[in-house]
């Protein structure tokens, strides 16, 4: 008997081997929503660390806006703080203009060097660029993830830190 190996015989063998089985398909499936259900809670917390640290940055902007407009104005600046309602104010002290703010949803102030516990916690800028005093502004998420916002005495300079100074 003779046995043919011609082209037809390749070709039926090329049709068997195209596509997956419905069992391949859904280990797939399976396995992607495994992967997915591990990966939610990371990705989450992700959400949540990065409003924190758009928060931070946001502050730490407006902070370094009213040194920067103290010296231009030679007027001393006003950043008042509310604890209460988790918003601050800048405040043009010879203009009276005064800028709200809000902190986003889920964000707060934690206990500050400006702040004595009674009232809004003040921070001034001089018309030199200089604060009134150094300190520190902490930021708290609803998870207790904490950034804090750092001004460097005399010079006025704002940074973020993750650890408390």
């Amino acid at each position: 008997m003779k046995h043919s190996w011609g082209k037809d015989s390749r070709r039926d063998l090329k049709k068997a081997s195209h596509g997956f089985t419905l069992i391949e398909l859904l280990c797939v499936i399976a396995l992607l929503g495994l992967i997915t259900l591990i990966a939610m809670p990371a990705i989450y917390n992700l959400g949540n660390s990065r409003n924190l640290e758009i928060a931070a940055r946001s502050f730490a902007t407006d902070l370094r806006k009213a040194r920067q407009t103290a010296i231009t104005k030679v007027s001393t600046q006003f950043i008042i703080i509310n604890h209460a309602t988790n918003e601050y104010r800048i405040r043009d002290a010879r203009t009276e203009e005064t800028e709200y703010i809000t902190l986003p949803e889920g964000i707060s102030f934690r206990a500050n060097t400006y702040w004595d516990g009674s009232g809004p916690a003040t921070l001034r800028f001089k018309p030199t660029g200089s604060p009134c005093s150094g300190g520190t502004i902490g930021l708290v998420n609803e998870h207790n993830d904490t950034l804090y916002l750092i001004i460097t005495p005399v010079t006025g300079r704002v940074r973020i830190s993750e650890e408390r100074p």
